[in-house]
């Protein structure tokens, strides 16, 4: 699940065209020093910029290492080189292939496009420079799972690029578009799953636009408990879409209604590091039984504290809880899962099981934004 930052930015018209290339980078969180790269189906040319282009075909791989602030290769015909870069440019666009991140945790990915690979401060910069169309049914499936009717895939699907477009230049001061982790949206590369890729070429090109033609903040979580947030309680930042919304659609998952208990040793180590008086704390807390509530600020007498701070600290599903205690711990009675804020994941699943279409979610999350083609959407630019 994706937790954005939201800056407030220039606004300006932007030309935006469909499936628009991207590049991506690939491994962001582990930041390898080493990749293996295997064409899958059809045959890729390598360039290191210095010799001629080596031909790699299918079933060969080639491995990159990070030498001396340079990059390393040999293929397993035995060919190798040290460059500042290289590239794996298919000879057709059919073609696919693997690359794999060697280690404890390793990972393999299958792409298609073009691979980038250069030196960076402490690891391999990867780059996949793909359209936004090839990428999207990846992100969909991370970030909505395998399974769900037609629509909760599309309405995903609209979703998550309206993200890409509204956030194309995130990453432009390090030299590339998105990365493949939490951070902008998660991207295990090219899936097999038909009904995803299906969901996402039947909405090609389209977005979420605001009354103002302007790209949405595309926020989604996994399960509101009830009640969406509104971004201004959240991430302080307010959008006229981004409002609380009663959601009577998302009760039934399992991610609906939580429990967790605390020690009183250590919910009382947490308030005196916010410097709260003993018996201050009284006023956080409310009778067992009583039902959660979402509020952004839990006053205190001459303090306050914010529900996200108290689910940072204490690793609680939601900001969307309340507080009792009980003898020597603390009950935290909660609903949902994830910040909150915009499209409900579990909400919009079973909205699309009872025959809602995808237009008609997007609308009930996001108030008084409309879907259209990315011709006609705005999206700001930062200064």
């Amino acid at each position: 699940m994706i937790i954005k930052a939201f800056i407030t930015i220039l606004i300006a018209l932007i030309p935006l065209s469909a499936n628009s290339e991207i590049s991506i980078r690939l491994f962001a969180r582990t930041r390898p020093l080493t990749v293996v790269f295997t064409p899958d189906r059809g045959e890729y040319l390598l360039s290191d910029g210095l010799s001629g282009n080596i031909r790699v075909v299918a079933g060969e791989t080639v491995a990159v290492t990070r030498h001396d602030g340079r990059v390393m290769y040999m293929t397993l015909s035995g060919k190798s080189g040290v460059a500042d870069s290289l590239t794996f440019t298919p000879v057709d666009d059919k073609s696919l292939f693997r690359v794999r991140a060697p280690g404890r945790d390793e990972v393999v990915k299958t792409l298609d496009g073009v691979l980038k690979v250069k030196s960076f401060p402490g690891s391999l910069q990867i780059l996949n420079l793909t359209s936004v169309e090839s990428y999207l049914p990846g992100v969909v499936r991370a970030e909505a799972g395998k399974y769900g009717p037609p629509d909760y895939f599309r309405a995903q699907a609209v979703v998550a690029r309206s993200y890409v477009y509204r956030n194309i230049d995130r990453h432009e001061l390090d030299g590339y578009n998105l990365c493949d982790d939490i951070h902008c949206q998660v991207y295990p590369g090219i899936i097999s799953e038909m009904p995803i890729i299906d969901a996402c070429h039947s909405t090609a090109g389209q977005v979420v636009i605001d009354r103002d033609s302007m790209l949405i903040v595309a926020a989604f979580h996994g399960n509101c408990g009830g009640v969406t947030a509104s971004s201004a309680d959240v991430w302080l930042a307010g959008y006229p879409y981004l409002v609380s919304v009663t959601d009577p659609w998302c009760g039934y998952s399992a991610s609906s209604v939580w429990k967790k208990n605390l020690s009183m040793e250590e919910w009382n180590a947490f308030l005196k590091s916010k410097g709260i008086a003993p018996g201050a704390e009284a006023a956080l807390y409310v009778p067992s039984g009583s039902k959660p509530v979402r509020m952004m600020n839990r006053p205190v007498p001459g303090k306050t504290i914010t529900s996200e701070e108290i689910r940072v600290r204490f690793g609680l599903r939601s900001a969307y809880f309340t507080l009792t205690p009980a003898g020597d711990s603390l009950t935290v009675n909660g609903r949902g899962y994830g910040h909150g804020v915009g499209l409900c994941q579990d909400g919009a699943k079973a909205m699309a099981e009872k025959k809602v279409t995808y237009e008609n979610i997007t609308g009930f999350y996001y108030p008084g934004t409309t879907i259209t083609d990315i011709k006609n959407a705005r999206r700001p630019v930062r200064p």
